[in-house]
């Protein structure tokens, strides 16, 4: 009987001891993740970061170079306009505004 206790008790010892250790080794493995996804984590909201000042750039950019050709498009518009004016007046009354 006592050596069947003896025998019970390394059992337990032995059990409680591997669920120790798969215990530890989980709470590396989690440590482990935790800190890989931070860091992916860092990275991918760095890239984003640059990706939307980027974006904002060539946006800006762009609406900036839009913006000078369509100012550019209506200077040529009035000129053409007033010209087609002094023309049909002369037309009209033969004689320049």
């Amino acid at each position: 009987m006592t050596a069947l206790m003896v025998r019970i008790r390394q059992e337990h010892r032995s059990i409680a001891e591997e669920v120790a250790q798969l215990s530890r080794e989980t709470h590396e493995f989690l440590s482990a993740t935790k800190a890989h996804r931070q860091e992916e984590a860092k990275k991918q909201a760095q890239q984003l970061h640059e990706f939307y000042q980027n974006l904002k750039q060539t946006t800006d950019d762009f609406l900036a170079q839009t913006s000078e050709q369509r100012m550019a498009q209506a200077k040529e518009q009035k000129q053409e306009l007033q010209r087609f004016r002094q023309d049909l007046f002369v037309s009209i009354f033969g004689t320049h505004i």
